[in-house]
């Protein structure tokens, strides 16, 4: 079976917005908290829809390891005491800013994740990922082999994601074997040879100079 990529949803080509959404991920390690608040505020006009409802998804699924995250953090790092009254069973004041500060990185980083993946197809992605990896063909490196195996494991993450119902771990399991999960699954991928546009270069120019007034 063949399966043509879809007319893509982003006019940016996919390993540009792939780029860009990891760039976004290590900006967000080293920016200077006050300016979390511009972040949010440029996601947030695409935060409707399915995308919101994608990120709703996400906060869901992450939730005990976004509360676990403040925990950590307000237990093990020292400062004031959040209550003199709990003494050593008290959380910290400085270890819950910093676990604060962290769970709206993780947040930040979930609604990026979200905008990337409802605004580009699947097979999108995956022509991103294998642009991205074609220098490492330099090294010997199985680029196509790699690309197959992401592709694979976005189809099962997909079907899992639209499964509905309540499950138990083994039969989770279960559903990642090849043979049972997807049977129909595409033997054949084609790729379009899309080039990047000045759109591009553009977008990415422009994230170097934000990063460079941000972080300065």
């Amino acid at each position: 079976m063949h399966s043509d990529i879809l007319s893509t949803r982003c006019k940016l080509h996919p390993a540009t917005a792939i780029v860009l959404w990891l760039f976004f991920v290590v900006w967000l390690e080293f920016v200077r908290p006050s300016a979390l608040g511009l972040a949010a505020l440029t996601l947030l006009p695409w935060l409707q829809g399915a995308t919101l409802t994608q990120f709703l998804r996400y906060l869901r699924r992450t939730r005990w390891l976004l509360l676990s995250l403040l925990v950590i953090y307000a237990y093990t790092l020292p400062g004031e005491n959040v209550s003199s009254l709990l003494g050593s069973l008290s959380p910290s004041v400085h270890g819950l800013q910093h676990g604060a500060l962290r769970i709206a990185r993780m947040i930040l980083l979930l609604a990026a994740l979200s905008v990337l993946v409802m605004h580009i197809p699947r097979t999108g992605l995956l022509l991103g990922i294998y642009r991205i990896l074609c220098p490492l063909q330099l090294l010997g490196v199985d680029v196509e082999r790699i690309a197959v195996r992401l592709w694979l494991t976005l189809h099962y993450a997909e079907a899992a994601l639209g499964n509905k119902q309540k499950i138990n771990m083994k039969q989770r399991l279960d559903t990642l074997q090849l043979n049972e999960a997807l049977p129909d699954a595409q033997s054949h991928i084609e790729l379009p040879d899309l080039a990047m546009g000045r759109a591009d270069y553009l977008c990415l120019l422009l994230a170097i100079g934000v990063a460079t007034v941000t972080l300065w």
